[in-house]
């Protein structure tokens, strides 16, 4: 870890040298390659995640630009997972990320949450949430799920050690 790149994170009493050890050693899948997750994955990178497993299927789309800024013109027809992936390794070269191009489902699940701390459902599909629920919950692994549509989101968090999952919910 390069502690100089990390200096004013690792000064936060909320993070301090132990969390940025957490984060260096934190394993994240995130499921789904969308808007969501174009935002998030720089985030989760620039902060230090030693490593993040990717799935999604689509490739990139002229359609996906203006939301989807983690992409570039140069990555139309490419898997988003690998385009995603290229981008984060310019970003910081300290994080690993896997791409897995893939839907998520239940022929994939465990090979998916193999070794996972937590994970982010950022697909937008109810039938993916509920999988993903199910298997994390089982597991004991946090959950963290998240959908936008038009101008309307949500966020939650699910399953872990005392949380319920999303199908107890919905």
């Amino acid at each position: 870890m390069q502690s100089s790149r990390y200096i004013r994170q690792m000064q936060m009493p909320q993070v301090g040298e132990v969390g940025q050890q957490r984060l260096a050693q934190a394993k994240v899948l995130i499921v789904g390659a969308g808007g969501l997750a174009a935002s998030l994955l720089p985030i989760l990178a620039a902060s230090g995640i030693g490593y993040i497993r990717l799935y999604d299927a689509d490739r990139v789309e002229l359609s996906n630009l203006h939301r989807q800024i983690l992409f570039r013109m140069s990555a139309l027809g490419q898997y988003k997972v690998l385009a995603a992936q290229q981008h984060i390794q310019q970003l910081n070269p300290e994080v690993n990320l896997e791409a897995v191009s893939q839907h998520i489902d239940s022929s994939n699940i465990e090979a998916a949450l193999a070794g996972i701390d937590i994970v982010v459902d950022a697909a937008d599909r109810f039938a993916t949430t509920y999988l993903l629920s199910d298997a994390c919950q089982l597991r004991h692994i946090p959950l963290i799920s998240a959908s936008v549509l038009s101008e309307q989101g949500y966020v939650g968090g699910f399953c872990g050690a005392t949380a319920p999952s999303y199908r107890a919910l919905f």
